[in-house]
């Protein structure tokens, strides 16, 4: 993907996000899978598990019926979590080809009691490549850069600190510069 097409998808994607301040990392790992759901005008399910020793963090598959799945691990922390999805959802933004699922595996991995052997078969037959994966890791850190210096802004209409207060000290902590102003 070109740098210049990839900063475009990185605001469009930021922008169709339409995250509340008050976002949760749980929240914004749902929000993502909603909008890439509308962007691919496909359905997305999405669903945390621990996916234990099977050597997996995250697996995207597409079902017969042509249904987006994307499972994350549990074993990892809500951020970790979210860097996981971004690099699957990276590859749907690449246009890469997941595995594709027959009714039984579909059925089986939409279910909880996939067992991490089923998982290891799963990932194991996907046709991506190093080039594939990097790319992928690419895409997800300019995502994950982007959503870092959105949760970094101050809220809108928000007003230059002053005093000498606790919030002042937090302004000029998370970034305020009296030489650039407010980063919004």
């Amino acid at each position: 993907m070109k740098a210049k097409d990839l900063r475009e998808l990185r605001d469009e994607l930021i922008r169709d996000l339409d995250l509340d301040r008050s976002a949760t990392t749980e929240t914004v790992c749902v929000r993502l899978c909603q909008v890439m759901a509308q962007r691919l005008q496909r359905e997305i399910r999405l669903r945390f598990d621990d996916l234990g020793d099977s050597g997996t963090s995250g697996l995207w598959a597409v079902t017969e019926e042509g249904v987006h799945v994307v499972i994350v691990t549990t074993a990892r922390s809500w951020v970790h979590r979210l860097l996981i999805l971004l690099h699957e959802i990276a590859h749907m933004l690449c246009g890469h080809a997941p595995p594709r699922l027959d009714a039984e595996e579909a059925r089986r991995l939409l279910y909880p009691d996939l067992s991490p052997a089923m998982l290891r078969i799963l990932a194991g037959r996907t046709d991506l490549s190093r080039r594939d994966e990097r790319e992928a890791d690419r895409v997800a850190g300019v995502l994950t850069r982007a959503l870092i210096d959105w949760a970094g802004r101050p809220p809108q209409g928000s007003s230059p600190p002053g005093g000498d207060e606790l919030a002042t000290r937090a302004w000029y902590a998370f970034g305020y510069s009296s030489e650039r102003g407010d980063r919004g």
